[in-house]
């Protein structure tokens, strides 16, 4: 199998960022399903500047997917934990909908894995074996906070041409 890290395109620096997303929202709060259950009853829109592209895939400072690149989601690995968040641009009078995506999180890192001296990530590297049947997931040994895919999604995400994402392959043990 092969796998990639879904990441933001920085080639796109004009795009629409939600104002005070992460005032509202952190990552941590996102890994414990208590928090998670809070923010399923609040409403989450944050405001835009109006000046930017509306890309597929926003990384930071929480995972937003556009509701194109969710609906390929789903259509491979249908329990991920999604929040609606709309992104409003009050100039031109437009909300657009994008999602706040939590997929399993899978201790699958290979003992190949390279490590910078401070903990950090340097060259992931998968064990096939703990990866399974998993086709989008996140990886439980980093302190980085990426989503994963697999073959099958990234050919899907390409197929219909979408703006502001890149894939960047990792490597993989196969036993």
């Amino acid at each position: 199998m092969e796998y990639y890290i879904v990441s933001q395109d920085e080639r796109i620096v004009d795009y629409e960022e939600p104002a005070g997303i992460a005032k509202t929202v952190d990552q941590r709060m996102l890994r414990n399903e208590e928090s998670r259950a809070q923010l399923e009853h609040t409403i989450l829109q944050f405001y835009t500047q109006g000046k930017g592209e509306y890309i597929d895939f926003i990384e930071r400072p929480v995972p937003l997917l556009s509701d194109s690149l969710k609906t390929i989601f789903d259509r491979y690995q249908p329990h991920i934990y999604y929040k609606l968040v709309v992104l409003a641009d009050i100039k031109q009078m437009k909300q657009t909908l994008y999602w706040i995506a939590v997929p399993d999180t899978l201790a699958c890192l290979s003992e190949e894995s390279e490590w910078h001296k401070n903990g950090s990530l340097k060259t992931p590297v998968l064990d096939s074996r703990k990866v399974g049947h998993y086709k989008i997931f996140k990886i439980s040994d980093s302190m980085a906070d990426f989503i994963v895919v697999d073959l099958d999604v990234a050919e899907s995400i390409l197929r219909y041409n979408p703006k502001g994402i890149r894939l960047k392959t990792i490597d993989v043990r196969r036993f």
